[in-house]
């Protein structure tokens, strides 16, 4: 399918959702994202497939391009409250093969590394 496309989200991206990713599916669904994006090879090809989309962005990435936009993606931030946003990115961070982790902030990552010994170290 080219665009405007109405079909529902594919059951495999949701059979073990929690209650926060599958209200951002219904977000993903109601905004009409796939129009422009695909999953599972259904939707729009105007965008990128977001099949992998957890695999190349981190969360505060999608963050930003959701709300402020970029390239030919239209800026969402006047569109959806907060309380959608934080659910359609819970969403969109599970976009990613099961066999591959997301993307990670290095700087984030960096941290938990640091802080991980310490908490070991509080535990003895």
């Amino acid at each position: 399918m080219d665009a405007w496309s109405s079909d529902p989200i594919p059951p495999q991206y949701l059979r073990t959702a929690t209650p926060l990713v599958r209200q951002g599916a219904a977000v993903f669904q109601a905004k009409q994202c796939r129009n422009c994006h695909s999953l599972g090879g259904h939707g729009g090809d105007r965008g990128p497939a977001l099949d992998t989309l957890a695999t190349r962005m981190t969360e505060d990435q999608m963050i930003r391009q959701v709300l402020q936009g970029g390239g030919n993606m239209p800026a969402y931030g006047k569109n959806l409250s907060p309380v959608e946003t934080t659910a359609l990115v819970s969403f969109l961070k599970t976009l990613h093969p099961a066999n591959q982790r997301p993307a990670v902030d290095a700087s984030q990552q960096q941290a938990q590394e640091f802080e991980a010994p310490s908490a070991l170290e509080a535990k003895r």
